[in-house]
């Protein structure tokens, strides 16, 4: 099975609970022979922003996306990140789940579950904690008082400044975070301080309250998206069917854990009582409690042992500076965060373990830890706390928030020394690892039995002037081992010869016709959008004078299968002249110089290499795009109508997160030259303008003299070129390409004429 697994965090950059129980899963699936896909998020501002860095570690694939909320323009996109979809996309799109796992979403993006469900993957949801129902996770309003959760019309009460300010100050803040990356630390002070006073500006309550309630009515929208729930305490199972979700569509499971076998160290009877906190050192678990409680047992009673770093509560660091002193008595030791793989060990060294959680936790991981340690645990009476430790059994309870009532429970420790081993034996068996992964296998596979998951696959064939070449294309794209579902074939023909030609195939063929002709890339687009219209999944570019043998588009399209970043896939192409002979292998591009060239042209190709190679474009010819590419970046650039836009298209994605690969196991028979004639010279027309404009647009940051000196080498390149090329005369070919230069300068795109200086689009280089 193909199993993917979404969290928001993971080990080892991330170790809560949640991000564990995750690791843990994603671990034993693949053990078990599965491929799991781990798609996780990080925040390293040394990064390119939404840059993903791919990880193979202990059977996982795990694709690390870069996010530090530097391009956050709304309060929306802290939680449907356009920026952070359109990378994971792709990825999600080559890996081809059978089912996907989400473990959380915070610093990703809702978004994810929208698109998995649209392709037909089931989605399971394990509910860690609120952040569906609530933006900042635990049920805490800004006052640190438990809510029942944004009422439908919202509510506002906790989300703060980030949904009450307007875009601006979204903007601003992201300009100072990149100003501040881009300076020397020295010189940042200032900036930091500026950007604190841009998070501390003043929220508008009535935005606030407007933004609560989009928010809840997007959560409820994707929930609706989510084949099954997984809530590990029935607390978190009652408090999301009062949400909306159906009791049908959740189940209470609880967490498993692997056991590791430890060795308790025995206790003197007259030692301090060994008492311990594991977690974050946050307000909401609220250490602190333990802190003041313990303070005021006897003196020498008790000592007390925090594990865990301090962790600002959404983004209030105040909460340190109410601990330092707590954390200076001679019986508190302050040990750090410590690796998962010494849990057992640590605990085991206590005599209880004390959860002071104020807000209503789901079901602490670090209780069943406790418990597989037999350690006995003191824990508030919240959430689903009582679910796990039942009072005077196996554990204490004590009231939330009360400081008095946990010291007077700490002190019954005290008075009764046997009450320890008598908690110790009534600890309950904690559920396996294996019983927890077994029951999700279970899930999945009732969630996917009888379905054949199967991507839609459009062609999209461009004719111009060349009916019996359309034909045979057509032919071979049906005579394929995988023919696609959807064959469009478009017209730029004023002619009818076309129409008649395919007649023979009936209703196997969507013919569309255009009014006039729209060059390569407008008379592609014009099919792109038919085939998305009919839910292609993916869609096949295809050139008239295009053969493919038997197997090519399977090959291509499994090969585009195997590499979860690409969205573009090329075959290698042939010469129908020459068989044997590579016309392209992809394309190599300079930025710097502004250079094109084919891969390999000339070599003689022996079909029996497998794999695939990363380029930076491959010829429009024949190319597979995933329909992610287009979502992301839109469809071919019309301003170029011939030559150059493949190349201009490939760039683009690969500046959204998206690879370009050549096929080396597919091959296509290509002619060249049919629609416009291999020799005239509206090629070098063209080639010459459009090398300049690509050149542009894929290269912003340039200086002037740069830009210039580049610009220079282009039409000197072109120049070179059309003395060498044939047909016309000379200055025929060299007048081509000063007019395609000129008409770059003037702005004058689209179909032009070489004659005329005449333009369909006449607009400035972007």
């Amino acid at each position: 099975m193909r199993i993917l697994v979404v969290s928001h965090g993971f080990p080892p950059h991330a170790q809560g609970g949640a991000e564990i129980y995750a690791h843990e899963h994603a671990l034993a699936f693949a053990r078990e022979g599965d491929k799991v896909l781990v798609v996780t998020r990080e925040s390293n501002p040394a990064r390119e922003e939404y840059s993903v860095r791919e990880e193979r570690r202990h059977g996982l694939t795990i694709a690390w996306v870069n996010n530090t909320f530097s391009r956050t323009a709304s309060f929306a996109d802290t939680y449907r990140n356009e920026g952070v979809r359109r990378v994971i996309a792709p990825i999600v799109e080559g890996f081809a789940p059978d089912v996907a796992h989400v473990h959380h979403l915070t610093c990703l993006s809702t978004e994810i579950v929208r698109d998995l469900a649209a392709i037909g993957i089931p989605v399971f949801f394990t509910l860690h904690d609120y952040w569906l129902i609530c933006h900042r996770g635990q049920l805490l309003d800004r006052q640190l008082k438990v809510c029942s959760g944004p009422e439908p019309s919202g509510c506002g009460a906790c989300l703060g400044t980030a949904a009450g300010v307007g875009a601006g100050v979204y903007a601003a803040k992201s300009a100072l975070t990149t100003m501040e990356r881009a300076l020397p630390s020295a010189v940042t002070r200032p900036l930091r301080a500026a950007g604190a006073l841009v998070e501390g500006m003043k929220a508008d309550e009535s935005r606030e309250r407007g933004e609560s309630a989009a928010r809840m009515a997007h959560m409820r929208e994707v929930a609706a998206h989510v084949t099954h729930f997984f809530a590990p305490s029935r607390f978190m199972r009652d408090r999301f069917i009062a949400f909306g979700i159906d009791p049908a569509r959740i189940t209470v499971s609880e967490y498993g854990r692997a056991a590791t076998p430890v060795v308790r160290q025995p206790r003197a009877a007259s030692a301090p009582l060994r008492l311990g906190f594991l977690g974050s050192l946050m307000v909401s678990k609220a250490p602190h409690l333990l802190l003041e409680a313990a303070a005021q047992l006897p003196p020498g009673s008790v000592s007390v042992e925090l594990f865990g770093e301090p962790v600002d509560y959404h983004g209030d660091a105040s909460y340190r500076g109410q601990l330092a002193p707590l954390l200076s008595e001679p019986h508190v030791h302050v040990r750090g965060r410590i690796a998962h793989d010494d849990v057992a060990r640590t605990l085991s060294n206590l005599d209880v373990l004390v959860v002071p959680s104020i807000w209503p936790e789901n079901s602490p991981l670090v209780i069943r830890e406790a418990f597989l340690a037999g350690v006995p645990v003191v824990a508030s009476r919240i959430g689903g706390i009582p679910e796990t430790v039942t009072d005077g059994v196996n554990g204490l309870l004590f009231t939330p928030g009360d400081e008095a009532d946990l010291r007077r429970t700490l002190q019954r420790l005290l008075s009764d020394p046997a009450l320890i081993e008598t908690l110790r034996r009534g600890i309950p068996p904690v559920r396996t690892l294996e019983d927890d992964v077994a029951a999700m296998r279970k899930a999945y596979a009732d969630a996917t039995a009888g379905r054949t998951p199967r991507r839609r696959l459009a062609a999209v064939v461009l004719n111009y002037r060349t009916a019996d070449d359309t034909f045979l294309a057509v032919r071979s794209l049906l005579l394929s081992s995988q023919p696609p579902d959807d064959l469009i074939v478009v017209d730029n023909d004023a002619t009818d010869d076309c129409r008649i030609v395919l007649k023979s195939f009936g209703e196997r063929v969507r013919f569309m016709a255009s009014a006039f002709n729209r060059g390569f890339s407008g008379g592609m687009n014009l099919g792109i959008r038919e085939a998305l219209v009919r839910g292609a999944e993916r869609v096949l570019l295809v050139n008239s004078d295009v053969i493919l043998p038997h197997d090519a588009l399977k090959t291509l399209n499994s090969e585009l299968d195997r590499h979860p970043m690409a969205g573009i896939a090329g075959p290698v192409v042939l010469a129908r002249h020459a068989p044997d002979s590579v016309a392209t292998m992809g394309m190599n591009y300079s930025k710097t110089t502004g250079r094109m060239r084919h891969r390999s042209v000339g070599e003689r190709f022996a079909g029996t290499t497998t794999g695939a190679d990363t380029v930076d474009g491959v010829s429009g010819c024949l190319m597979l795009v995933k329909r992610e590419v287009f979502t992301a970046i839109g469809l071919l650039d019309e301003d170029y109508f011939f030559g150059f836009e493949d190349l201009d298209f490939c760039l683009r994605a690969r500046a959204s997160g998206f690879a370009t690969i050549v096929a080396r196991n597919s091959a296509v028979l290509h002619e060249g030259g049919k629609s416009m004639g291999a020799e005239s010279p509206r090629r070098l027309y063209f080639g010459a303008r459009n090398q300049l404009l690509v050149a542009r647009r894929t290269d912003r940051a340039r200086g002037r003299l740069q830009s210039a000196a580049r610009a220079g080498f282009i039409v000197a390149l072109n120049l070179a070129h059309a003395v060498r090329a044939r047909g016309a005369t000379l200055p025929a070919r060299i007048a081509a390409v000063g007019r395609g230069s000129l008409d770059y300068w003037r702005g004058r795109f689209g179909a032009g004429d070489p004659g005329t200086g005449a333009a369909v689009h006449p607009r400035k280089p972007a």
